[in-house]
């Protein structure tokens, strides 16, 4: 969680996968076995604890259409009505505030801003997208989301029940977006 520019909580939670398949390609990159999950909880089980950290609030993702696709498939798998919660893509975010950058992959953008971190752990994943953000929001003079997506002319994607609007970034505003 992320208050005033300040992270304020971090927290990893272990899901037990259904179907509980593993892929030794996916184990490689990011450590986890079949036997670190095999006795904790299904996603369903953990929902009433994941629910407050989306619930009204904004998340921030590397490639987020993946990371809201991934879990609205998951609550539609468990019959889950989908949280209402704005998001917002550090790719996409990082290409316009950073187009001189060669790579936007989470660990060359990260390298190249100082930011340390773990690649392929969750919980170090999203304290970098987190401090991608506040970087951001500091070389930008921006104060808050809102000045974001006007300074750049992104449009903060949006889920709820019934609707999905997808993060999207307008190419024309790239070269406009100074840094201060």
């Amino acid at each position: 969680m992320v208050k005033d520019n300040i992270i304020t909580d971090r927290k990893e939670i272990l899901i037990k996968p259904v179907p509980f398949e593993f892929n030794k390609y996916n184990t490689k990159i990011h450590g986890i076995t079949a036997n670190m999950v095999a006795d904790k909880p299904t996603f369903d089980q953990y929902w009433d604890e994941i629910k407050p950290y989306l619930e009204g609030n904004t998340v921030i993702a590397h490639n987020a259409s993946f990371d809201v696709g991934a879990l609205c498939a998951t609550l539609e798998h468990f019959k889950i009505p989908r949280p209402t919660f704005d998001y917002l893509c550090t790719v996409k975010l990082s290409q316009l505030a950073y187009p001189e950058l060669e790579s936007h992959k989470l660990n060359k953008l990260c390298d190249a801003l100082g930011i340390k971190f773990h690649h392929h752990h969750a919980y170090d994943d999203a304290y970098a997208c987190a401090k991608v953000l506040i970087r951001i929001l500091e070389d930008y003079s921006l104060l808050n989301l809102a000045e974001v997506a006007e300074c750049f002319e992104m449009e903060i994607g949006h889920l709820t029940p019934d609707s999905h609007f997808k993060c999207k970034k307008h190419k024309k505003k790239a070269k406009t977006a100074v840094k201060a």
